[in-house]
C-alpha cells in the first residue's frame, strides 16, 4: 500500500541520497540540455509542435555556460584555466579543466555540496584523472578543514608529460571531522595538464556498497517500510525536449563513463545512482520496484516535442526489464550479472510515462499496454492518466495515477474522493500526493486525513507515495518535502513520521467504521461576494427563504461589509476582499443576483508569475465569486466560484478555513461560459438535501453536493496475524476529541498500545535544531472493551491496537 517516490529534485540524489561528496565531478555542468541550441543566453528547444495541442511551444531557458561550468571549483595560484573539450577522457566525458601551470603551488579546489562533509576515522576511496600533456612533477590530493588544517592527504609521484590519460586512486581518512571542508589537487610544477572525473566516495555506505547511498539518509528511507520504491521520476524522466528524457541505459556501468544530463529542475545530474543502484537499493531494503519509462514524448508543459517510434519505445522497456529480470544469458541479464547481481532483481511495476494526459496520450498508452502485456503478463503496466475524461479510452490498464499537490483543506475535503469511485476497471496508485502551501504540522495531519479515505478504499487505491521525498535544505525546487538533509544531519519532517506510523500499521483489511456526527447545514450562514471593488461586479440582490418569501433585496451593495484581507489563498494575485451582508442570517433558500466578468491589472511585482492561462500577462480577469455559510467575520466560509486565472472558467466550491482558502488542482469540471463586461443573471438554489444548484439566465449550469469540511477522520482495521484491531484517528481541530467507541467483536483484551503524533500548534514542525520535536510517542492504555471512549489531542494522529477476536 504505502512505499516511496525517489526522483532527482531539490538535489535529493546528488548532494544528499547519492554518497559522491564531489560536485561537478566531470567538469560537465555547463553542458547544454540534450536537444537544445544556445542562442543569445537562452538554450532553446526545436521548433516542434507540442504533442498536447499541435502548437509550438519553442520552450527556453536561461543559460550562462561562463558561470555554470566551474560550479563546485575554485583555483589558485599563478595559473590560466579553462573547461574544454579539447582533450577527451570519455566521449560520456568529453570536458576536462585545462591548467596552464606558471609556477609551483597551483591547487584545484572542489567545494563539494555546500562543503565536503567528512567524519573522523572514516576511509574515503578517491579516483581522478590526469593527462600531464605537459607536466612533470607531482599531485597531491587533500582534504581540508574549514579552518585550513590538512585532515588527509595523499602524495603521487612520477607525473610525467606525454603519457596521456593516467588513473589515480587511493584511500583518504581524515584525522578530524568537518562538515564545511574541501577537497584539494595540489601541483607543484610549471606546465599544463588535464584534469576530469575527480570522485571521493565514502565506503561506508547503506550496506557498504560500492558507489553507494549515504547511510544516513537511505535508512532513513529503510525505516519506512515501503513496499515499493518508484524511480527516476517525475518530470525528468520527460525532460524539457524528447532528447533530454532520462535514458536509463546511460545510467549503468562504470561512473566514469556515464552521461550526466541536465535536469528539468536546472542542474545536471550525475547518474551515480542510476538503475542498477535503484533496483539494489529496493532489494537491499525488500521493496518491489517500479521503473518509470518515457513512452517517446517529452514534458507538454515545456515544449511537448515526441517520437512516434513506438516500436523503439516498446524495445526500451523490454530492455529494462531484462536487464532486470533477465536470464544471465540474455544480453541485459549477462550485463546486469557483469554488475555483480547475476540473481535477478523484483521489478515489479513499471509506469508508462509521467503526468501524461490527454486523448494523445490515451491512445498511445493503449497501443503500448497492448504489446508489453502480451510480452510481460507479470509486470503491472501503470497508466499516468488522472481522473480525467481521457481514461475513458483506455481500453484496458492495471492501475492509473492520479496526483494531488494542494492546502490542507482540499486533502480534509477529500477524504471520500475514492468512495464513489467505479470499481473493476483498473486499481489506482496515488504516485505523488502533498501539501504545498504547509510545510508543518497541520499540513501532515491533512496528508494523514486523506490517507484514510485510500485505506479505506484500498480495494481500489491500492498504491500510494507522499511526494518529493527528499530535499538538501540548501537547494530548494518545491515548496514541501518529507525528509531534509544537510552535511551533519538527515531528519524527517512531521509528514514523514505520519508516513511511517501508517505503514507500520497496516491492517489485512478493513473493519466497516461508521462515524455519527452531527454537522450543521453547509448554506447556514450570511452571504457575501468577493472581489476588488474598483469596478462595479454584483447588482439586483435578492434572498429568499425556502418557501419562497422574500427576506431581503438591494440594488447594489451599499449595505454590504468589505471585510480587509479576508480572502487569501494560493493563487489570489490580486489580494480579492469580501463583502458581507452581515444583517441576514440565512439557511436553505434561493439567492438571485446580477454580475459580471471585469478585467483588473495584476500588480507589477506579481506580472511574470507563470502559472496555467496566465504566463506573462499584466492584466487578468476577475469571476464572479458568491460567498455563503460565513460566520459574523468571513473567517470561515464557502465559495461558489464561477472561475479563477488559472482555470479560466472553470466552476467549483472552495472552503475557506480561519481565514485561508483552498486550492483545488483538479481540472474537470463545468464552465460558466462567462465573458467580459455582459451582465449575467443568477440564481443559486441551496436545498435542504446540500444540494446547490446554479442557473445562469435560466439555465442551469452547475449542480453539486455541499458538505463543510470535516478535520475528523477514522479508519479501522484488524490485523489478522498479530489479531489486533488497529484504529487510526485524525483530529485536526484545536479541541480535544471525545468519541465513544462501540465493537461488533466477540473479545476485547483492555490493555493495548497508544501511538500519538502531536503538538501544541498546528503550525509547529521539526528542523535541524530540534529534529524530534514532533515524533510519535507510545504509551500503553488499559481501558479497551467492546465499549470504550478515548480523548485524542488536538492536532493529533492517533493509532490504537489491541488484541481482539
Amino acid at each position: 500500500m504505502y512505499g516511496i517516490f525517489f526522483e532527482e529534485i531539490n538535489h535529493s540524489g546528488d548532494g544528499a541520497l547519492y554518497a559522491e561528496l564531489i560536485r561537478n565531478r566531470n567538469f560537465e555542468e555547463a553542458v547544454l540540455p540534450s536537444g537544445t541550441v544556445y542562442r543569445g543566453g537562452y538554450a532553446y528547444c526545436p521548433h516542434l509542435p507540442n504533442y498536447a495541442n499541435g502548437t509550438y511551444t519553442d520552450w527556453k531557458i536561461r543559460w550562462n555556460p561562463d558561470s555554470l561550468k566551474m560550479i563546485g571549483w575554485n583555483v589558485h595560484g599563478k595559473v590560466s584555466y579553462d573547461i574544454t573539450d579539447e582533450c577527451q577522457l570519455h566521449p560520456n566525458t568529453p570536458h576536462a579543466m585545462r591548467l596552464d601551470m606558471k609556477d609551483s603551488c597551483v591547487q584545484l579546489e572542489n567545494e563539494g555540496y555546500w562543503g565536503l562533509a567528512v567524519k573522523k576515522g572514516e576511509n574515503y576511496d578517491l579516483r581522478f584523472y590526469l593527462c600531464p600533456t605537459d607536466y612533470s612533477g607531482t599531485v597531491k590530493a587533500s582534504i581540508v578543514g574549514n579552518d585550513g588544517q590538512i585532515l588527509a592527504e595523499e602524495k603521487f609521484d612520477g607525473v610525467k608529460k606525454g603519457t596521456g590519460w593516467q588513473e589515480f586512486t587511493t584511500t583518504l581518512t581524515p584525522s578530524s571531522a568537518d562538515m564545511k571542508g574541501h577537497f584539494v589537487l595540489e601541483f607543484d610544477a610549471p606546465g599544463r595538464v588535464y584534469v576530469d572525473y575527480v570522485s571521493l566516495i565514502p565506503q561506508h555506505t547503506f550496506k557498504n556498497r560500492k558507489n553507494g547511498l549515504r547511510a544516513d539518509v537511505a535508512q532513513l528511507l529503510a525505516d519506512l517500510k515501503p513496499g515499493f520504491v518508484r524511480w527516476p521520476g517525475g518530470c525528468i524522466v520527460e525532460g524539457m525536449t524528447y532528447e533530454n528524457r532520462v535514458e536509463w541505459k546511460k545510467t549503468l556501468g562504470d561512473p566514469m563513463q556515464r552521461h550526466s544530463e541536465w535536469i528539468l529542475w536546472n542542474y545536471h545530474c550525475s547518474w551515480g545512482f542510476g538503475y542498477h543502484e535503484f533496483l539494489q537499493f529496493c532489494e537491499d531494503i525488500g521493496a518491489d520496484a517500479m521503473f518509470v519509462a518515457n513512452v517517446g514524448l517529452s514534458c507538454c508543459v515545456r515544449n511537448g516535442d515526441y517520437s512516434g517510434d513506438l516500436d523503439y519505445v516498446v524495445q526500451d522497456v523490454c530492455d529494462a526489464i531484462e536487464y532486470a529480470k533477465g536470464d544471465v544469458n540474455t544480453k541485459w541479464g549477462a550485463m546486469r550479472a557483469a554488475a555483480g547481481h547475476p540473481q535477478p532483481f523484483n521489478l515489479k511495476y513499471i509506469e508508462l510515462g509521467n503526468e501524461q494526459s490527454g486523448d494523445f496520450y490515451a491512445d498511445r498508452y493503449n497501443e503500448l499496454y497492448a504489446r508489453l502485456k502480451a510480452l510481460h503478463p507479470g509486470i503491472t503496466f501503470i497508466s499516468t492518466l488522472q481522473l480525467e475524461k481521457s481514461r475513458d479510452r483506455l481500453k484496458k490498464a492495471d492501475m492509473i495515477d492520479p496526483h494531488w499537490y494542494a492546502d490542507p483543506m482540499f486533502f480534509y475535503d477529500n477524504t471520500h474522493l475514492f468512495d464513489k469511485e467505479e470499481r473493476g476497471k483498473y486499481g489506482i496508485y496515488v504516485g505523488e500526493f502533498a501539501t504545498i502551501t504547509d510545510a508543518n504540522l497541520e499540513g501532515a495531519l491533512a496528508e494523514a486525513a486523506f490517507m484514510t479515505g485510500m485505506e479505506r478504499n484500498s480495494d481500489l487505491v491500492r498504491m500510494a507515495s507522499e511526494a518529493p521525498l527528499i530535499e538538501n535544505s540548501n537547494h530548494r525546487d518545491w515548496p514541501t518535502n518529507m525528509i531534509w538533509v544537510n552535511n551533519e544531519q538527515a531528519m524527517g519532517r512531521t509528514s514523514y513520521h505520519v508516513q511511517k506510523m501508517f505503514a507500520t500499521n497496516v491492517p489485512t483489511y478493513n473493519l466497516p467504521t461508521k462515524v455519527i456526527s452531527d454537522t450543521p447545514m453547509p448554506f447556514s450562514g450570511f452571504i457575501g461576494f468577493v472581489g476588488n471593488w474598483n469596478q462595479e461586479q454584483y447588482r439586483y440582490i435578492r434572498i429568499c427563504d425556502a418557501s419562497g418569501r422574500e427576506l431581503y433585496h438591494c440594488k447594489n451593495l451599499s449595505e454590504f461589509t468589505q471585510l480587509e484581507g479576508k480572502h487569501r489563498g494560493m493563487f489570489n494575485l490580486l489580494d480579492p476582499k469580501v463583502a458581507l451582508l452581515e444583517n441576514i442570517h440565512v439557511g436553505t433558500g434561493t439567492v438571485e443576483f446580477e454580475c459580471r466578468v471585469v478585467e483588473e491589472a495584476i500588480p507589477s511585482d506579481m506580472v511574470g508569475h507563470r502559472f496555467p492561462g496566465l504566463k506573462d500577462a499584466t492584466t487578468v480577469k476577475v469571476l464572479p465569486k458568491f460567498v455563503f455559510g460565513s460566520d459574523q467575520n468571513a473567517g470561515n466560509y464557502l465559495t461558489l466560484s464561477f472561475g479563477d486565472p488559472g482555470r479560466n472558467t472553470l466552476m467549483n466550491i472552495a472552503h475557506t478555513i480561519d481565514g485561508v482558502t483552498g486550492f483545488n488542482r483538479n481540472e474537470e469540471g463545468t464552465t460558466s461560459g462567462m465573458d467580459i463586461g455582459r451582465w449575467y443573471k443568477v440564481r443559486v438554489d441551496m436545498k435542504d438535501n446540500r444540494v446547490l444548484d446554479c442557473y445562469i439566465d435560466g439555465k442551469l449550469i452547475y449542480k453539486q453536493e455541499v458538505h463543510r469540511i470535516n478535520r475528523i477522520s477514522v479508519i479501522s482495521g484488524y490485523d489478522e496475524q498479530r489479531q489486533e484491531t488497529i484504529i487510526k484517528v485524525v483530529n485536526g481541530t484545536d479541541k480535544p476529541y471525545n468519541p465513544q467507541f462501540t465493537l461488533n467483536c466477540q473479545e476485547v483484551n483492555p490493555l493495548g498500545v497508544v501511538e500519538t503524533i502531536s503538538s501544541e500548534s498546528k503550525t509547529d514542525e521539526n528542523s535541524f535544531e530540534h529534529p524530534n520535536k514532533i515524533i510519535p510517542v507510545t504509551s500503553e492504555f488499559s481501558g479497551f472493551g467492546k465499549t470504550f471512549s478515548y480523548s485524542f489531542q488536538p492536532y493529533s494522529l492517533t493509532i490504537l491496537r489491541f488484541k481482539s477476536k
